[in-house]
């Protein structure tokens, strides 16, 4: 058979190389003499050295796959390509030649601001606890072309601050990194013309201040430790935390945390997940506020089960009113459908309760995500299904969902009553909805045909207040209708959850 493909011109087949994962990229070179040459070539002439597929290094020795990084980046730099983006993202050993890898750690770092690299992302598993680990501190120290930066586990301690090199950069990401409270605030003085900041499970932050002109992204995910936040940040866009989204007033409470977010008057993207989704709260000593106080004009907001909690002295059962005039669409995570008492944050009470004190005026998409996992209380079925599922939750004036188009529940199981009775909740309060789609769960708690027939024809004898609303009940790989903005799930990450 022809080798058709040999026969391309080489500019075609370096486009086709430089698409590939590296790993296939090189194996290439077992197709023909031409080819082993190709992969290299490709590869010099590339602006973007990326070696972030974990399929690169499985297989081999730490030490092994980072020769051959090393190698990529002297050809690179022997053909005088420019060098636009490096990345890469191995398992460094705990041991043993641990010292060596992180010497060539900084050497590529190095390697790469000194060829003007924009972009540098750096991860490393495990952690590294070597000095000379830590990225070479000079070459911050001098102007440089770097725009975004992000680091992985991967020790700060080398990089004195202020750094002039990093006066540049656009955007700044840590995770698992030893950055302190000062070291934040003076990088952040340093990086005036930052628009994205994301910190990941850095241990060593406590009181988080933030504050910057131009900072339009801000993302604080599984930072156990903090208790203050203070943002000043009046261009901010998009703003997401996976930590601590209530709020106590209480000083002696050990999960209490300060917070002073100041006016962001162009906030329109806001995703609140507490910490493991369904922590515990004192129902009978406090007073507690949900973070979404802070962000009330937000336009698409992910809320999760203990943020829907109104601020509530539950003593006394008084509640506060929450507008929020300017979002039109939001998503539920609901933590569980069993109830644990009353005053449980996780079970879909809390649900009616929200939109009982909260007003939706231009809500028009509402997303709700039951668990996939049924140890959860999925299907919990405490109250009998038939009797119970059709009872309404009664409030003391009438809560209409005016705008509301779409309504979307995912991994329903169609087994509980109280799926069932919150479905219908939402049916009768939105007048003008076209569309309400129930996405079944998948994998080993997938419906099968029969009983996907019966979810079928039970929701379509819900009463409902829109005459033109469709009903349908598929299953995840059938499911082609609009999906919430945001589709990452924190909660559901192992890295922050299990965070030592």
């Amino acid at each position: 058979m022809a080798d058709r493909l040999s026969s391309l011109p080489d500019d075609l087949l370096h486009s086709i190389l430089r698409d590939l994962p590296f790993k296939y990229a090189v194996r290439t070179s077992a197709l023909s003499r031409r080819w082993a040459s190709q992969w290299l070539d490709a590869l010099a002439a590339s602006p973007v050295l990326d070696f972030t597929d974990r399929d690169f290094a499985r297989g081999q020795p730490p030490a092994r796959a980072a020769a051959t990084v090393g190698r990529c980046l002297r050809l690179h730099a022997e053909h005088g390509a420019p060098l636009d983006a490096f990345r890469v993202a191995l398992v460094a050993p705990s041991s043993g030649d641990g010292g060596a890898f992180g010497r060539d750690v900084v050497g590529w770092v190095a390697a790469a601001v000194a060829r003007g690299a924009r972009e540098l992302e750096v991860d490393l598993t495990p952690s590294q606890e070597e000095e000379n680990a830590a990225p070479h501190g000079d070459r911050f120290q001098t102007g440089n072309s770097l725009e975004r930066l992000a680091f992985g586990r991967l020790s700060l301690r080398a990089v004195p601050l202020p750094a002039a090199g990093l006066a540049g950069l656009r955007s700044l990401s840590l995770s698992h990194a030893d950055v302190t409270d000062e070291a934040l605030r003076v990088l952040l003085a340093n990086c005036r013309a930052l628009e994205s900041l994301s910190l990941r499970c850095c241990s060593l932050l406590t009181s988080v201040s933030v504050a910057s002109e131009r900072l339009r992204v801000l993302e604080l995910l599984g930072c156990r430790a903090v208790g203050e936040l203070r943002v000043a940040a009046p261009a901010l866009e998009s703003f997401t935390l996976y930590g601590n989204v209530i709020l106590s007033a209480a000083d002696w409470a050990e999960e209490a945390i300060a917070v002073d977010f100041g006016a962001v008057p162009v906030l329109r993207d806001v995703y609140l997940s507490h910490m493991d989704c369904c922590g515990y709260l004192d129902f009978n000593h406090d007073h507690y506020y949900p973070f979404v106080y802070y962000v009330p004009h937000a336009r698409i907001l992910t809320l999760c089960s203990i943020g829907l909690l109104p601020y509530v002295q539950v003593n006394m059962g008084n509640a506060s009113y929450i507008d929020m005039p300017n979002l039109q669409e939001l998503q539920l995570l609901v933590s569980s459908l069993d109830e644990e008492g009353d005053a449980d944050p996780r079970h879909p009470e809390r649900v009616y309760y929200f939109f009982h004190h909260t007003s939706f005026p231009v809500l028009k998409r509402l997303f709700i995500r039951f668990p996939s996992n049924p140890t959860n209380g999925s299907c919990s079925a405490t109250a009998p299904i038939d009797g119970e599922d059709d009872e309404d939750v009664e409030f003391g004036y009438k809560i209409v969902l005016g705008q509301l188009t779409f309504i979307k529940v995912v991994n329903f199981r169609g087994t509980s009553w109280r799926e069932w009775r919150l479905v219908g909740f939402l049916l009768k309060r939105a007048p003008i909805l076209e569309q309400l789609v129930l996405v079944t769960v998948g994998g080993d708690g997938a419906p099968g045909d029969e009983q996907l027939e019966v979810i079928q024809e039970r929701a379509l004898v819900l009463r409902k207040a829109s005459r033109d609303a469709r009903i349908s009940v598929c299953r995840p790989s059938e499911d082609d209708s609009p999906n919430h903005a945001h589709t990452r799930f924190f909660h559901e990450e192992f890295c922050c959850v299990h965070q030592e």
